[in-house]
């Protein structure tokens, strides 16, 4: 597979968050009914993969409202504990009631750290993730949007370099001594000397949904990994090299959390 920028493409760090209860199927109808079932569920998209939300018991589900139907084909879920329970996301164009369809289910065992599933583009507004078999522990963080696959490798040369998090100071006497701020953070810069303009669009397209606001995944392989959860060091550089073909280049800091 090819190397995937995962992100934030339909505004759900924006989206209203309602947790609740999904009901059995009767007849092949499952139904989604608000109600308080989970706890912390905001950590879902807060950003930060180091709290999980809690009590997210068997047929809890948690919706994600994102105002206007958009296009969704991936969902990725971080886990800080392992965890054996399956998920799966339905989507829905009404709040409650009868789930439409369910666009993937994630019956594989959840390692620490992130998993993603890929599946048929849908436009829709509601989103509901359900526990399906037992107690979600661990879950921490939640992306959902359209992927974008790189059209091409970056060019030979990748780039990577440790930031470390220590402060050097010297005391009046000469001496040094360091403060640890932080654990060491990679950062890694993307070079492509030829691409297209569509590519190039679809970049700008990106860069735009995340800024150097939202944080997003960068997979060396798809679904498979491995997964570097990053932001935008800086604006995406792009220069014309010949007609529609353009190089660029991509600074992406790696998170901590």
């Amino acid at each position: 597979m090819a190397k995937t920028f995962y992100y934030d493409s339909v505004g759900l760090l924006e989206s209203t968050i309602n947790d609740g209860t999904y009901a059995n199927p009767s007849g092949g109808v499952y139904t989604f009914s608000d109600a308080a079932t989970i706890t912390n569920e905001e950590r879902a998209v807060d950003q930060s993969i180091s709290t999980a939300m809690t009590s997210f018991a068997v047929n809890d589900a948690l919706q994600f409202n994102l105002g206007s139907a958009k296009a969704v084909d991936f969902i990725g879920v971080n886990f800080t504990a392992a965890d054996t329970d399956n998920l799966e996301l339905w989507y829905d164009t009404s709040a409650s009631g009868a789930l439409e369809a369910k666009s993937v289910a994630m019956t594989a065992s959840f390692p620490v750290g992130w998993t993603f599933s890929e599946f048929t583009s849908a436009a829709k507004q509601y989103w509901t993730l359900v526990a399906i078999n037992g107690t979600i522990t661990g879950l921490s963080e939640v992306i959902i949007g359209s992927k974008l696959i790189f059209e091409v490798n970056p060019d030979l040369g990748t780039g990577e370099v440790n930031e470390f998090g220590t402060t050097i100071n010297t005391s009046i006497g000469g001496i040094e001594y360091a403060i640890k701020n932080h654990e060491t953070k990679k950062n890694i810069s993307l070079s492509f000397s030829s691409i297209s303009e569509t590519f190039k669009e679809s970049l700008q397209s990106m860069e735009e949904s995340v800024q150097n606001y939202k944080k997003f995944i960068y997979s060396e392989n798809g679904t498979t990994g491995p997964f570097h959860y990053v932001r935008l060091g800086k604006p995406i550089n792009f220069k014309e090299v010949s007609s529609t073909r353009y190089s660029a280049n991509i600074s992406l800091n790696k998170q901590l959390s």
